[in-house]
């Protein structure tokens, strides 16, 4: 018993400390970010404004529900780093292309954007479930 409960103990300590926990520790300061705050709720409005309708429509979704492209909300897994690089960047694969938005939008809107998506790490999946029943 001691020995499966060391194992136990050992086992979970590995995933405590090896696991990536992402969490608003990864938001960078303002500093960081051309001078936007990501935490700033008019900051957050403004990117969630970019998302539904330069990303929205046809690619991500409206608030970042998915469509064409990946979806946005409750996704833990998505770096402040990583996502501007996207923005910015653009992305093929697997067929897919997301343009890059660099030169595009002013570096301003794109920190909104990413301060969005950052916004809805916790977000359910879809944010108002299934359509109601007709009959």
């Amino acid at each position: 018993n001691t020995m499966h409960r060391l194992s136990i103990a050992a086992a979970l300590l590995a995933v405590l400390c090896c696991s990536p926990v992402l969490a608003e520790d990864d938001v960078p300061p303002p500093d960081k970010t051309g001078g936007i705050d990501l935490r700033d709720p008019a900051v957050i409005e403004r990117g969630m404004q970019l998302l539904n309708t330069t990303c929205g429509g046809y690619c991500h979704g409206s608030n970042g529900r998915g469509f064409k492209a990946p979806a946005l909300r409750a996704r833990p897994d998505l770096t402040v780093k990583s996502i501007h690089s996207t923005v910015l960047y653009g992305r093929k694969r697997a067929g897919k292309m997301m343009p890059p938005w660099k030169g595009a939008i002013p570096d301003s809107d794109i920190w909104s954007a990413v301060a969005a998506i950052v916004s809805l790490r916790d977000a359910a999946p879809d944010l108002d479930g299934p359509p109601p029943a007709t009959h």
